[in-house]
């Protein structure tokens, strides 16, 4: 009687989880393009500058007393923040990832990368990279102010924090990061620190670099489409925020607040999806 032989197996190769990460990282030149495609049009474009500069300088010489609405009392809270308050909340971020469970280290790691990458690359590319040209604009010093530093603070934090949460806390730490990060965009806007395209550089930052994160080897799972939801969703928002805020009927200073926060916000919940499900676990 014969006997079949027993087929033997193959060790499964590494290349499937290795183009998976490869996906994932490429997913990252999406809202870099975008950020390059931005600058261009508002900073290295005479009508850019123009457009641009008519808002900012509307709200030149606004005090926080003239802010937006029920965001006054907020105003004055984000207006008081100070480089001590950015500290705080990395010791936090640190702290929650260390207590999270298994896998706390990576995931503490990650999430401290993204806040400090967040903000670093919007430094670097802020104040060593990027110039803003004297391009015979009529309003306003030439010094380069995209992207938003103050922006990007909050909204790596709020990047961070989503890495290392457990699941049952990250709806509630998505919509309070939204909730910071969006008011931090309009604040800066609206009190004359930045321009529009600048809170829209920062969230553009911010899902680059969250997305670059995510493509790390990781045992959790990936999910793919919320991934490049994330990577296409924020350039598109960042650049309706720009249609909305210079042409149409609503165009104006208040739809230019509103926008650069609405974006900033929607990164932070495009973000909140796009998390693998259990960080640091199967499953």
């Amino acid at each position: 009687m014969a006997t079949s032989t027993p087929v033997q197996q193959r060790p499964r190769s590494g290349r499937r989880p290795a183009r998976a990460s490869v996906a994932a990282a490429a997913t990252a030149l999406v809202p870099a393009a975008a950020l390059a495609v931005l600058y261009w049009a508002a900073v290295l474009t005479s009508r850019g500058q123009t457009a641009e500069n008519a808002l900012h300088a509307a709200a030149s010489g606004r005090s926080v007393a003239d802010g937006v609405g029920w965001l006054q009392p907020l105003f004055g809270v984000e207006q008081s923040l100070r480089p001590v308050h950015l500290l705080a909340g990395l010791a936090a971020l640190t702290a929650v990832g260390l207590l999270s469970g298994r896998g706390r280290l990576r995931r503490t790691v990650q999430g401290v990368g993204v806040a400090l990458g967040t903000l670093g690359v919007t430094e670097v590319l802020k104040h060593v990279v990027l110039e803003r040209p004297d391009l015979g604009a009529v309003y306003g010093p030439y010094a380069n102010s995209l992207p938003s530093g103050h922006t990007a603070a909050v909204l790596g934090l709020a990047l961070g924090l989503l890495l290392v949460v457990p699941r049952v806390l990250r709806l509630p730490v998505a919509l309070a990061g939204a909730f910071a990060a969006g008011s931090m965009a309009a604040f800066v806007v609206d009190d004359g620190w930045h321009r529009v395209s600048d809170v829209l550089a920062s969230a553009l930052v911010g899902a680059s670099v969250l997305c670059l994160a995510l493509a790390l080897p990781s045992p959790a799972r990936r999910r793919p489409g919320r991934l490049l939801a994330l990577a296409t969703g924020v350039p598109v928002l960042s650049a309706l925020a720009l249609v909305v805020t210079y042409t149409g009927p609503v165009a104006g200073f208040r739809t230019g607040v509103a926008a650069g926060a609405a974006v900033v916000a929607a990164t932070v919940l495009l973000a909140a999806r796009a998390v693998p499900r259990e960080p640091g676990r199967r499953g």
